[in-house]
């Protein structure tokens, strides 16, 4: 299980880049749970790690899962929305993640995201808060 957030900030949503076998993606800040830790509380920490950034964890925007066709890998990815708090990006010193970095919400489509969440995020800035929440289904890429 992955909880990640949706963080806008001046019309641009915060993303990670991760490299990995040589290749590179972006996706949304976030990460696995600690033993006993919330959802929220693991989202806070992973984006802090990630990225310098410090947010508020908002209600849960929409799941989906990301299943290899082989059955060796099955993540669930809860994303919420997020407020930005405070601070300032910074790269992490974990290898795999090669940028931290704003994107105008406009831009998502011209990106490779892992999960390809781009259609759902880029509704996000006219969401209405009673909006029902979304399943995306199997988003797996090879």
């Amino acid at each position: 299980m992955r909880a990640a957030v949706a963080v806008l900030h001046q019309g641009c949503i915060l993303l990670v880049e991760h490299t990995k076998d040589g290749r590179c993606y972006w996706l949304l800040p976030g990460g696995g749970l600690d033993w006993g830790e919330s959802l929220h509380e693991a989202a806070c920490r992973e984006v802090l790690e990630e990225t310098g950034i410090e947010v508020t964890p908002g209600e849960l925007m929409f799941v989906s899962e990301t299943l290899a066709p082989d059955g060796s890998k099955h993540v669930i990815h809860l994303v919420f929305g997020a407020t930005y708090r405070g601070g300032e990006l910074k790269l992490p010193t974990e290898d795999r993640i090669t940028d931290v970095r704003w994107v105008e919400v406009e831009r998502l489509t011209e990106m490779t995201l892992h999960p390809p969440m781009q259609k759902a995020l880029s509704k996000i800035q006219f969401r209405d808060e009673n909006d029902d929440r979304i399943f995306l289904g199997n988003l797996w890429v090879d």
